[in-house]
This record gives C-alpha cells, structure tokens and sequence, in this order.
C-alpha cells in the first residue's frame, strides 16, 4: 500500500494527514499521554508557571534554530557562524554537532524524513537515517538538559514507521544531546526500546479521546500578502 503523506505546518506545529486522514504526530501523543520525566517535573516545580512557560519558549526556539543548522550541515549547506549564529550557546552547539559527525562519520543521510505508521495511525519527521558499518542507523536530536524517556520511545516509534513507509528495517537507534558538558561537547546515546512502550502510550492517548483518534485542529488559511485599499 503506497503512503501518501502531507505535512502542514501553521504556528510552529506540525499537522500530518496519510492517505488524506488525519494523523496525530508522535511528539503530540507522547507530550500528552507519556508520564512527565522526573527531570521535567523538577523543572516545573522549581520555577513560576510564568518562568517556566518563558524558558520553554526559548529552549523551543533554540532547538528549533539548531535543527535547522544540523539538517542544513548534513544537506552539505556551509553555515555562517560570525552572522546567522551569534550566541555563545548557539556555537557550542553547532560546533559539538560537527565534532559528533566527525567522531560517527555517517554515510547515505536522509533529514527531516517525514514517515507514519498506518498499521498503527501515527506520523512523525525523523531528524536523521543514515548507515555506519553497513547498518541502518536512526538517530533524534536534541538541545534539552537531558535524555529522557519520553525521547527514547519516539525513536521507537518512528523505527516501525521507516519500515512500513520506506520499507528499510533500523538496525539502531540513537539520541546525540549536542552543547552538553562531556568533553566531546556532545552525548550520544544508543537506545534499546521496544515498540511496546510506546504502543501503551499511545492507547493510553486513544483512551483519553474516548478511543479514537481526535478530529484535526482548526486551521485557519491566512493570505500571503496583505494590503490596504486607502483612498488619498
């Protein structure tokens, strides 16, 4: 069965429809049914709802920005350092991530791959497949404070949706932490999980919606230009 997938994006989130059905994205099912990491929690309990929202805001904005640097890299894209990526962290990040790439030296790799399970009704962008010593490897990235188990069920779920969209079985999965502390600048992780964690998560989202999958979000269709007719 072929596997049409469409990707929209509107404010920052990202909407998938298979088949021209709507399909929930593996990081929503997770941040919405998964147990709060302990790390997290933490984090919540030590800062003001306000503060908390606000450095949330910006560690989503930082990721954002340096997945984008991380994708163009591997796409063979130079980055400009001195104008595009001024801050002290930005660099560190971006100079641990080309470090890692250095030590791996990943062959064939594919970014941003947007894959989905219909088996199961998920989807999901993978931010990286590549081969290392004739094995497939699928590895997540993140700028967070941690590895936590939240992030190490969504390898294991984008891991079945490679083999059902692209038909290539994983061989390991992986999460690279960049600007960290360890003298590599970086950690890398390989992950052991099996799908059955996840799929327990997401029936427990299932449950929350009376078992079945919610109706997509209102988008609203916004102008791409927009004018004022003023009369002099």
């Amino acid at each position: 069965m072929k596997i049409n997938i469409v990707r929209k994006e509107i404010d920052d989130s990202h909407y998938y429809f298979v088949n021209d059905e709507f399909y929930p994205g593996v990081t929503s099912i997770i941040d919405e049914a998964a147990p709060t990491a302990f790390g997290l929690r933490q984090f919540f309990l030590n800062n003001t709802p306000e503060s908390a929202d606000e450095i949330s805001k910006t560690s989503l904005a930082l990721g954002s920005k340096m997945h984008d640097a991380y994708e163009k890299l591997l796409n063979g894209v130079e980055l400009n350092l001195a104008n595009d990526y001024q801050t002290t962290k930005e660099k560190k990040h971006i100079l641990s991530f080309a470090q890692w790439f250095e030590d791996f030296k990943p062959i064939k790799i594919q970014t941003e791959q947007v894959v989905a399970s219909v088996k199961y009704k998920y989807a999901g962008t993978l931010d990286c497949l590549c081969e290392k010593d004739g094995e497939v490897w699928l590895i997540d990235f993140k700028t967070s404070a941690g590895i936590y188990w939240n992030y190490e069920i969504q390898v294991a779920a984008y891991k079945q949706a490679v083999l059902e969209t692209l038909g290539i079985e994983v061989n390991r999965m992986a999460i690279l932490r960049t600007g960290t502390k360890h003298k590599s600048g970086y950690e890398f992780k390989e992950i052991i999980r099996d799908f059955s964690e996840f799929e327990t998560v997401y029936k427990t989202y299932l449950s929350m919606h009376n078992g079945k999958i919610p109706e997509p979000p209102m988008i609203d269709v916004y102008p791409d230009i927009i004018s004022l007719n003023i009369k002099k």
